[in-house]
């Protein structure tokens, strides 16, 4: 008896590690598949090899803090909040910030998609927008609609006290990225809009089926 006992536990034990490993391969493939889109489109846009290193490293720090964060929730999933504060502390003093909603907890890729969202938004904020100056504001506020099969977070980026914002031209990977990240029938979509007063940036995401980090990986094949 007690033998059979043993065995079973052993054999129970194999299977988890198996599972374990497995799902680990799972993570480790969706990741690269992140980081290889990025670092694509990253040396495709940027004029000169030190601007790829820098905007590379910056983009490939925040994609680290979010891993930070979904291990420590064991990759159950990250609270919204504190992907958005993590996010933002790196590049830009909080105060600067205007942050509302309540609490939403986002599936594994979905926080990994919305943390490089948040940092490409954070960026250009600095580089052009409302953080390029000592007086502009950055309003971030969201919210759940629809039932628990059908739910959908609305992320609104809004920038005010910047400079006057103009139509764009070209468009960068920053700009791809948050047009593609979320721009799927399964995934949600994002809606840019360049008002004089600062950048506003829709984002409608599907909880239910979250596939926001499969679609940016599809980003670095077109």
């Amino acid at each position: 008896m007690q033998i059979s006992l043993d065995i079973t536990d052993r054999r129970r034990g194999e299977e988890h590690r198996k599972l374990l490993v497995n799902e680990l391969n799972h993570r480790v493939k969706n990741t690269l598949s992140v980081v290889q889109a990025i670092a694509s489109q990253t040396i495709r846009n940027a004029t000169t090899l030190p601007e790829a290193g820098r905007i590379l490293s910056g983009r490939l720090i925040s994609l680290a803090k979010a891993h930070d964060i979904l291990t420590q929730k064991n990759w159950s999933g990250a609270d919204l909040h504190d992907l958005v504060t993590a996010s933002i502390k790196p590049h830009a003093p909080i105060e600067r910030f205007q942050i509302s909603g309540g609490k939403v907890w986002l599936p594994p890729n979905v926080a990994l998609s919305c943390a490089l969202a948040l940092h490409e938004l954070t960026t250009n904020a600095i580089k052009y927008g409302a953080l390029s100056n000592a007086t502009g504001r950055v309003s971030l506020s969201w919210k759940l609609v629809g039932q628990k099969q059908q739910r959908q977070l609305e992320l609104e980026w809004r920038e005010a006290g910047g400079p006057t914002v103009g139509p764009v031209e070209r468009k960068g990977f920053g700009t791809q990225l948050l047009e593609r990240i979320f721009d799927s029938d399964s995934a949600g979509r994002v809606v840019l809009t360049f008002e004089k007063s600062g950048l506003v940036c829709l984002f409608q995401v599907n909880l239910s089926e979250p596939k926001g980090a499969e679609a940016l990986s599809q980003s670095s094949k077109t």
